[in-house]
């Protein structure tokens, strides 16, 4: 086989759809009709995602490579001196943990009462938010969800425990996927509405939250976009951000409450 100026021999070839399937979970197969190998339809679901993980990793290469020559190119580079990478090294072990079902003693900082905790989780899920990377997990000793960022645990250790994945726990762990940022709160609301949002934009910032959506749900028809989600302080947050920009057509209790809050922000201002 050979293409792109690379040839690759049908065992190698043969042995690098084995490991892709076997790691990943996806099917590349080859179709008679379009003479080539294509990906199963069911495959593709979180091809964007192993893509940026894929990504993640070619970056991290390529950064390393470069540090060699770090006098000669830190005139072209700026960092911020706080980089929001910080806990990016426990990702591994705790997509491990989560794939392999295994029970995890975390050490976590809290940032508001300067404290070490230490828990003893069932990790559900990861997340990354804004270039911050969170777990979310069940607590054993309080019967409860949490999110911990990545950023403030100082120490992992994978037991030899392992434990189900109960069907009430996945549904809501899967909620996370209906929220803006996250700040969902099953404990407190476990009934929280997926409800339809709708924005007018303005001509200036509408580019913007074109290439960089501020949900999954999003759809754009003209100046107004609608998201399918939970509303949530974040949410709210991330409208404020954009000021004169954008106004909240629906839901009126999101309009009122975005309202009530410019009144606050400007009564700051009163002299």
């Amino acid at each position: 086989m050979k293409r792109y100026d690379a040839e690759i021999g049908e065992r190698t070839f043969q042995r690098d759809l084995a490991e892709i399937r076997s790691n990943f979970d996806i099917d590349i197969i080859y179709d008679e009709q379009r003479n080539g190998y294509y990906l199963l339809k069911d495959s593709t679901l979180y091809i964007d995602q192993l893509l940026y993980f894929i990504g993640l990793a070619e970056s991290s290469d390529i950064a390393l490579s470069t540090l060699k020559d770090k006098n000669r190119l830190s005139g072209y580079v700026s960092i911020s001196p706080n980089p929001k990478s910080k806990g990016v090294e426990h990702i591994g072990w705790l997509l491990r943990a989560i794939q392999y079902r295994q029970v995890i003693t975390i050490i976590h900082c809290s940032y508001q009462r300067g404290e070490q905790t230490t828990y003893t989780v069932e990790p559900y899920l990861l997340k990354e938010f804004e270039g911050m990377w969170y777990l979310f997990a069940y607590c054993e000793d309080i019967k409860a969800f949490r999110t911990f960022g990545l950023d403030r645990i100082g120490q992992i250790q994978i037991t030899d425990r392992t434990f189900q994945r109960k069907e009430e726990l996945e549904r809501t762990a899967e909620k996370f996927d209906n929220v803006y940022g996250l700040v969902y709160e099953p404990d407190n609301n476990p009934n929280a509405p997926i409800e339809e949002v709708r924005l007018k934009v303005s001509s200036v910032m509408l580019p913007y939250i074109q290439s960089l959506p501020i949900h999954s749900s999003q759809t754009i028809d003209g100046d107004t976009i609608t998201l399918h989600l939970i509303i949530n302080p974040e949410l709210e947050n991330k409208i404020m951000g954009y000021g004169e920009h954008i106004e909240v057509l629906s839901p009126p209790s999101l309009r009122n409450k975005i309202k009530e809050r410019m009144k606050q922000s400007l009564s700051r201002y009163d002299d």
